[in-house]
C-alpha cells in the first residue's frame, strides 16, 4: 500500500513542476532550425562525488562551456570556455575539482573530432591548470601528441588522477602506455609502472588503487594478426601472469571490467564458451577461465558494469541494445529505478545518487531530454531544466525498433521513424544510413529523422551486417562486402516496407555520412530505378582509397589487420576494389545527388568527393556540390548543421516530396 501512495505522491509533484506535456502542435510548425539549433544543455549532467554540484555543458557563444551548478542554491556558474573548441568530456576530480578536454563535436557522423587536451580547474573558477597541450598545439610545435587518458580519481579528497600516456617513447601503434599519477594542480606527475610488461594498451586499478592487469596488443610479423595478451598480479610486488590470449579478428577478445569491493572479484567481459554476443562474467583464477556469467542479452552486446565507489557496490550493468536498458543486482538501485520509472511512465529513466541527492534524466518519445532533482531522503522531485526548450509541447515523431529478414535470412534491426499524424501508408521514404560502417545507430533523439519525419517522410535506419553491439556474427557477416551484401541489406529492408504497403516505391531517398556516404553512392549505382535522390556527405568514394590516400587517418597496424579484413586487402582484391567502387562504376547512376564534404577532413578527404563530382558532372549527371570550409568529418557549427538540414531538406522536397514529379506518377 505504501508503495502505490508513494507512486501516486511522486506524479503529482510531476504535474506540480511542469512535466505534463503541452498541447501539441502540427509537426510542421517547427522550424528547421530548431531540430538543429544546440541544446540548452548538452549531454547529461554530471554529479559531484559527494552529490552536492552537477557539472553541465551549456552553449555560449555558439561554443559549449562548462558551468557548475550547486544543488543547495541552483545558481549556476561558468568556469571553463574556449573561443574556438566545445568543453567536453567534464568529470569530477574530487568534491571540488573538475577535470575536461575539448572537442569540436557535432551530430552528424558518429567518429567525432577531438581538440584534445586535459584540463583542471576548482569548481569556483580558481586554480585552472592545462595538463596536456591540445592536437592542435602540437601539430603546430610539430611535436608527437601525448594524450592522457584519465583511467581513475584517486580519491574523493585528493587533486591527483591515474592516467596512462606514451611518455616514455614506447611503441604507440596500438597505443602502448604508462600509467602515472598526476598532480592536476601543479601538473607534475609519477611514475608508476617502473615494471611495465611492455605493449600494455590498457591498465586496471583494484579499488586499493593498485595496478593490477595490463592489456597488451602485438602484432605478429608474418601475418600482421594483432594479437592481445591479458597480464594479471594478485597485488604490487606479485610478477605478471598471463590469463587469456587472442586474436583481436577472432572477436575473443577480454574486457576486464573491474573487480568487486574484495579486491578478488574481477568482472570481464568477452564472447567466451561460443557465445556469439558479449556478456559480463565473473572471472576464475583457479583454472584462469570465465566462471559465473552474471548478465547477458538475446540481442545486444554487454559489456559494462556499474560501479558506486561511494557506497562501495556493483549494482548492475548497462544494456546499450535497440532500446538502452539497465539492468540493477542492487536491492536499493532496483527499488528507486522502479519509482522513477513509476514516475514517468512510457519514458527512458536514467539516474546518477551520490547521499540523498539524485539527478534524474528523462527521456522520451515527446521529450527529448529533461532533468530532475530527487531528494531521496524528502521524497521531493523537481525540475530543472529541459535540453530543448523550443520542441517542449510540441508533438515528434515516434523512434519504433522493426526487425526484417535479408535476403540471405539474417536479421537485420532497424530504427523506424514514421511522421506523427500521418496513416502509415504509401508513404515517402528516407533510408538513413549510419557510419562506420563498424558501428551503429541509438535510440534517442536525432536532429535529421526528427525534422524528416515533421515534414511527412518515414525514415529508415537499417543495423545492417557489419554494425556493431549484435553480435559477432552479425558483424563478420559484413566483412569485405561493401556494396555486396551489406548494401542489399539495406536495400531488402526498403522493399519490406514497400509490401507493407507503408512505402511508396516511387519515392524512395537515400542519405548518409562517411560509409552512410558511400552507401548512398553505391545504392545508386546497385539500384539505379529504386532511388530517386542521394544525399552523400563526407562520404567514401573508393573503397581501396580508404588504403591509398596516405594524408587520411585510416592507417597503420589495425588498418593492416582489422581494416584488410573489413575492407579488402589492396594488394590482392582488386576485383573486389573495382566492383564495389562507387566510383568506377558512376555510369550507372541516374539519380541527382546532393554531395558534401568538410575541407580539412582527414578520415574521408575532400578527394573522394571531388573525384565523384567530376566524374558525374562528365557525364551529364545532376550534382548539387558543397564544401564546408574549416569543417572536418563533421560540422561542428552551428550555422553549418543549420544549413545543412534546410539544404538537405530543399533537395529532398524537390524529388519525393508531395509536389515533386515523383508523387504525380
Amino acid at each position: 500500500m505504501k508503495k502505490q501512495i508513494f507512486k501516486a505522491v511522486l506524479a503529482s509533484m510531476l504535474c506540480a513542476a511542469g512535466a505534463v506535456s503541452l498541447p501539441a502542435y502540427a509537426d510542421k510548425s517547427i522550424p528547421v532550425v530548431d531540430f538543429f539549433k544546440n541544446p540548452q544543455f548538452r549531454g547529461r549532467p554530471v554529479l559531484s562525488p559527494d552529490g552536492q554540484s552537477m557539472a553541465v555543458l551549456t552553449p555560449r557563444s555558439g561554443r559549449f562551456v562548462l558551468a557548475v551548478i550547486r544543488l543547495d542554491s541552483r545558481q549556476p556558474k561558468v568556469i571553463a570556455s574556449d573561443p574556438d573548441w566545445n568543453i567536453a568530456n567534464p568529470f569530477w576530480i574530487n568534491n571540488t575539482r573538475l577535470a575536461f578536454s575539448l572537442s569540436k563535436g557535432g551530430d552528424a557522423v558518429a567518429e567525432d573530432q577531438t581538440g584534445g587536451g586535459l584540463f583542471a580547474i576548482n569548481a569556483d573558477g580558481s586554480d585552472f591548470r592545462k595538463l596536456t597541450p591540445t592536437l592542435k598545439e602540437a601539430r603546430a610545435g610539430n611535436a608527437k601528441y601525448r594524450p592522457f587518458r584519465v583511467i581513475g580519481r584517486v580519491s574523493e579528497s585528493s587533486s591527483d588522477l591515474f592516467v596512462t600516456t606514451n611518455e616514455r617513447n614506447r611503441d604507440a601503434r596500438l597505443g602502448e602506455s604508462d600509467v602515472f599519477r598526476l598532480d592536476t594542480l601543479t601538473g607534475k606527475t609519477k611514475l608508476l609502472t617502473f615494471d611495465n610488461p611492455g605493449k600494455v594498451v590498457r591498465w586496471l586499478l583494484d579499488h586499493n588503487n593498485t595496478i593490477r592487469v595490463g592489456v597488451t596488443l602485438g602484432v605478429e610479423p608474418a601475418s600482421k594478426r594483432i594479437k592481445q595478451v591479458v597480464l594479471y598480479r594478485d597485488d604490487e610486488k606479485s610478477p605478471w601472469k598471463p590469463i587469456h590470449e587472442a586474436y583481436i579478428d577472432e572477436g575473443k577478445e577480454m574486457d576486464p571490467l573491474g573487480f568487486d569491493f574484495d579486491n578478488k572479484t574481477m568482472f570481464v567481459g568477452g564472447r567466451f564458451n561460443g557465445h556469439d554476443r558479449k556478456a559480463v562474467y565473473i572471472w576464475n583464477f583457479a583454472n584462469q577461465t570465465v566462471g559465473e556469467m552474471i548478465a547477458d542479452d538475446p540481442a545486444a552486446d554487454v559489456d559494462d558494469v556499474l560501479i558506486d565507489t561511494h557506497r562501495k557496490k556493483v549494482f548492475g550493468v548497462a544494456v546499450n541494445g535497440m532500446k538502452p536498458e539497465m539492468i540493477y543486482f542492487d536491492e536499493e538501485y532496483a527499488r528507486l529505478d522502479a519509482t522513477l520509472k513509476a514516475s514517468f511512465p512510457g519514458q527512458d529513466v536514467n539516474f546518477q545518487w551520490s547521499g540523498k541527492n539524485v539527478i534524474v534524466f528523462v527521456s522520451g518519445e515527446n521529450n527529448v531530454g529533461s532533468t530532475y532533482f530527487f531528494d531521496y531522503e524528502k521524497k521531493v522531485l523537481e525540475q530543472l531544466y529541459v535540453s530543448k526548450p523550443e520542441l517542449e509541447g510540441k508533438k515528434l515523431s515516434a523512434q519504433k525498433v522493426i526487425n526484417y529478414k535479408a535476403r540471405d535470412g539474417l536479421n537485420i534491426p532497424a530504427y523506424l521513424t514514421l511522421p506523427e499524424g500521418t496513416s502509415a501508408k504509401n508513404l515517402p521514404l528516407v533510408a538513413y544510413i549510419h557510419g562506420g560502417p563498424h558501428s551503429r545507430d541509438f535510440y534517442g533523439f536525432d536532429p535529421m529523422t526528427q525534422m524528416l519525419a515533421s515534414r511527412g517522410y518515414a525514415v529508415l535506419q537499417p543495423q545492417f551486417r557489419m554494425s556493431t553491439g549484435f553480435g559477432w556474427k552479425h558483424h563478420t557477416a559484413g566483412w569485405k562486402q561493401w556494396g555486396l551484401a551489406m548494401q542489399d541489406d539495406i536495400t531488402d529492408g526498403i522493399e519490406n516496407l514497400v509490401k507493407q504497403g507503408i512505402v511508396d516505391k516511387n519515392r524512395v531517398c537515400i542519405i548518409g555520412a562517411s560509409y552512410g556516404g558511400y552507401a548512398t553512392m553505391y545504392g545508386l549505382v546497385k539500384d539505379p530505378d529504386l532511388y530517386k535522390c542521394g544525399v552523400n556527405w563526407v562520404g567514401v568514394t573508393d573503397v581501396k582509397m580508404l588504403f591509398t590516400v596516405n594524408w587520411s587517418d585510416m592507417s597503420g597496424s589495425y588498418m593492416d589487420n582489422m581494416g584488410v579484413l573489413m575492407h579488402g586487402d589492396p594488394k590482392t582484391d582488386d576485383a573486389y576494389f573495382h566492383k564495389s567502387s562507387a566510383i568506377e562504376n558512376s555510369s550507372k547512376i541516374k539519380a541527382p545527388v546532393l554531395m558534401a564534404y568538410g575541407s580539412d577532413d582527414v578520415r574521408v578527404p575532400l578527394i573522394h568527393g571531388e573525384k565523384m563530382r567530376d566524374k558525374l558532372l562528365a557525364q551529364g549527371n545532376t550534382v548539387e556540390w558543397m564544401v564546408m570550409v574549416g569543417e572536418e568529418h563533421n560540422w561542428f557549427k552551428e550555422s553549418n548543421r543549420i544549413k545543412w538540414g534546410e539544404t538537405v531538406l530543399r533537395f529532398i522536397d524537390k524529388y519525393i516530396g508531395d509536389n515533386s514529379p515523383a508523387a504525380k506518377k
